[in-house]
This record gives structure tokens, sequence and C-alpha cells, in this order.
């Protein structure tokens, strides 16, 4: 005999009229956090009170209202929010997130759709996304992939991919780093979750071999046609290219049809991690800089970058959509559908990539593509590119501020330059008062040993003003660091 339903009162009431009580009450929530955005600092730790309280929190017994819930997500949550949105939230490569994204994310978590695969509307609607990212980028029509959390897990199935193609068999035999040894090549400028994929699909990170770069940190294509001939005469195993497209440090690119042309006459794989970068392809005007991107055997973009989608939301695409097959197809006999079946879809997504339990990600990437279209993106891209480049010419004619030699797209690197002591070490401390202050959150990196303060402008929010703001701030807190001796 089926057990009963539980006894009113014995959970909270589940029902859809209660649902639009809390509902409404997050839209204001949710309104009001967007709103004082602007005023807010652009990041606020939490105090040491509120951390203790949310870490000591006890597992609950019985449950409280949503009302309740609520009020506490207003007062100790959303005001420690990370800050990404703030006009001046220009650290690592975080955008604001499209408020269409978000509203949909809403439908998407209330439809709880698992978008392994299967007849439902979500696998057509993540087809139509991955189409429109193909397009986007100017990539093969035929191409394949499938949506992702974001750059780190697209670009390990992109490399998973690529290995099985290369190394046939490895998913049942495995790899002998030693006897095989793989060859992997790729700049230091790359993202650090190439080393991790690497190191995780069993080619070991002495595989990677780091190719030097040119004065605008682009990959030196000779020293990497030398490296892989060498490497082959010392027995090594030639497999794959790793280029980017819009690198962290300082959004170059790197020469994509050069590479490509070596890959292929090496018949090596070329892997391009566009995650940041790759949008640049759409526009007219940088589209030179993209040559090549088309003869990729993968792509990866993140649509939660350059897209302004809500985390979390990346992709992969491949030249050859069999090679993820290859490297992720299972049998399992309770997952098994005939061709005919009413429930069996266009694509089992799960069989592409290693997530069988996938969130419906593509109705916020489609939403926001489709709301702002491709006129509306351009101008978007086109005025973060003018923020960026009002920053780096503010920071170049301030006095006290020293630009780095070279930084491309939406980026843009400077440092304050003491009259005193060591730059590097002034310039960590200086981020650090940076982000106590509020007004500005940009993050620090190293290039040629010096150490910068880093701004990636991907944010509609931002202003030509914000850059002067910004410069005001750094040179404000800059000197009052230094009358601190």
């Amino acid at each position: 005999m089926a057990a009963d339903r539980p006894t009113a009162g014995a959970i909270p009431d589940p029902s859809p009229e209660t649902f639009a009580r809390t509902l409404a009450r997050v839209s204001e929530m949710a309104v009001a956090y967007l709103r004082d955005l602007p005023r807010r600092e652009a990041f606020r730790r939490p105090p040491e009170d509120v951390a203790e309280r949310l870490l000591n929190a006890p597992l609950p017994q019985t449950g409280v209202s949503a009302e309740e819930i609520l009020a506490h997500v207003e007062a100790e949550i959303l005001p420690y929010s990370l800050g990404i949105g703030h006009p001046r939230w220009w650290g690592f490569v975080r955008a604001s997130a499209h408020p269409v994204g978000m509203a949909t994310e809403l439908l998407a978590t209330t439809m709880n759709s698992n978008c392994a695969g299967s007849a439902q509307i979500a696998t057509h609607l993540e087809l139509t996304v991955l189409r429109w990212l193909t397009e986007l980028v100017g990539y093969r029509a035929d191409a394949g992939g499938l949506l992702m959390s974001g750059g780190s897990a697209a670009n390990f199935v992109a490399l998973a991919a690529m290995r099985e193609r290369h190394l046939p068999g490895t998913r049942a035999r495995g790899i002998d780093a030693r006897s095989e040894r793989p060859a992997v090549y790729a700049t230091r400028e790359v993202h650090g979750c190439v080393n991790r994929a690497v190191e995780l699909l069993g080619l070991g990170s002495d595989a990677l071999r780091w190719v030097p770069v040119d004065a605008d940190r682009r990959m030196d294509v000779t020293a990497l046609a030398r490296m892989i001939v060498e490497d082959r005469a010392a027995g090594a195993m030639p497999l794959c290219v790793v280029a980017t497209a819009g690198t962290v440090n300082s959004g170059a690119v790197d020469p994509l049809a050069d590479m490509a042309e070596l890959a292929r006459r090496e018949g090596l794989w070329f892997h391009v991690d566009g995650a940041y970068g790759a949008i640049g392809a759409a526009l007219p005007e940088l589209a030179e800089q993209y040559r090549g991107l088309d003869l990729a055997d993968s792509i990866v973009v993140d649509p939660h970058k350059w897209l302004y989608v809500p985390y979390e939301a990346g992709a992969v695409l491949v030249r050859d959509p069999e090679t993820l097959h290859q490297a992720f197809a299972t049998q399992a006999d309770y997952l098994e559908v005939q061709d005919e079946d009413y429930f069996n879809g266009p694509l089992w997504f799960h069989e592409r990539g290693p997530q069988l339990s996938r969130g419906f990600r593509a109705l916020k990437v489609w939403a926001v593509m489709q709301h702002i279209g491709m006129e509306g993106y351009r101008e978007l891209w086109r005025h973060d590119l003018a923020t960026a480049a009002e920053l780096r010419r503010r920071a170049e004619d301030h006095p006290r501020l020293e630009l780095a030699p070279s930084t491309h797209l939406s980026v843009c690197c400077f440092r304050y330059v003491p009259a005193h002591g060591d730059p590097n070490a002034f310039n960590r401390v200086l981020l650090d008062r940076i982000h106590r202050d509020g007004r500005l959150f940009v993050s620090g990196t190293t290039l040629e040993s010096t150490f910068y303060l880093r701004a990636c402008i991907i944010n509609f929010r931002s202003t030509l003003d914000d850059a002067r703001v910004a410069v005001e701030t750094v040179v404000e807190l800059g000197a009052a660091l230094e009358r601190e001796g």
C-alpha cells in the first residue's frame, strides 16, 4: 500500500500560491540589489561575526518560513556579495550579468530539467545556442559541442577529445606518459585550467611544452616549429597546440592562422581557448586578429564572460562532434532508448561530456542573446573596448602611473610608481588598499617580473567616467600609502 502524502503542517507549504508570495518578495529584493549596486562598495567582505554565524549554524531540525529565510538573506547575505556588476568591478574576467538572464534562470530552475538529452525542448534550445555561438565566432557550420559550467570544464572536454583522437583507446588502457611521452604546446600565458586538464587526462604536467612569446605576448610560431622538430627527434609524441584568443593576463590573441597551418602540417590537434576573447571575432574591426579561428579542431567560448550571461555558462565547440562521443559515450541499461521511442530526441549530450546531470543552461544564454542581438552586442563590446582605452590613456598620461608595455582587447595593466622602495611590493599592498576602499575592484598580475594592477572591462554598466574615477582612486590611495612610508 502506498504511503500517504505528508500531513498538512508537517512540511512548509509548497503550493503555487505560496510560491507566488515568495517570488514577489524575491523580486523586490533583486531589484533593490541592482538599484543599490552602483552606490555600494565594489567588494564587501562579510564581518567576522556574520561569517562565524553562517559557519557554525546547526543542521535545521524543523523548517522555518520563506519569509524568515528571505529576511536572513536580505540582512546577512545580499549585503556581502562579491560585487560583480558594480560599474567599476573589473577584476579577473568576470562580466556583469544581464537581468534578462537572471529572470530566465528562475524559469529554468522552475522547469528543473535534466538536460542529458532526449526529446525535451531544452535539447533543441541547446542545439540552437550552440549553432548561434558557432556562427558568432565564425566557426564551421557543421561543428558540434555542448554547454558546460565554464572554460575550465570546456577546455577539459576539448582536450579529452584530442586525446582520444590522437591516442585512440586511451579510455580503456590508460596512458604511460613516461613511455609514450606526449607533448602539448602552449605559452605560459595560457589559462591554468589547461595544465589541470592535461594532468587529469593522464598526460602528466611534464607533457606541457612552454613556447616563448613575442613582444606582444603572443606565441612565437617559429619557436613552436623548432620545438616540435626537437621533441620528435628526442622520441616525444607531439599531440596538440593550444592557442589563446584573449589571454587572461593581457588580452593577447595568439597568431591563430600561422599556428593552424603549422598544426595541420605537423598533424597536431589545434585547440583555441577563447573563453574570454573569441567573441571579438564578431567585431569587424578586430576580425583580422582572429583569422584562422575557423581552422581550429576545438574552441572554448564562455557566454558568462563577454556575452553577459549569468554564471554558469561555458561552451565547447569541436570540428568533428564524433570525437566527443569517442571520448565520453558509455553504455548503461537504465539509459537505453530505441530510435523510434517517443522520448528519444535529436541528441544525448551526456554522451559528449562528463555530466549526466546537466542544468538548463541554454535558456538564459538563448534569452540574453535574443534580447541584445548582434547589433546591440557590437555596441556594448565597442563601449567596453573604449572604456579600457580611456583607462589606458589616463594611466599613461598620469605622472605617477605606468602602463604595461602591451595589453589588448578590454584589458588594461598599469601600476603606481612610488618615489622610493620596491614598486612590486608597493603595488601588492596598494591592491589590497583598493579592495578595502571599495570604489574599485581590479585584480593583479605579473608581466615579465613586474607586478601590475589589472583591469578587464566586460561590464555594460561601466562608463568612460568610471575610468577617470578609477585612476583618481588609485592615485589617491597610492599617494596616501607613500605618505605612510
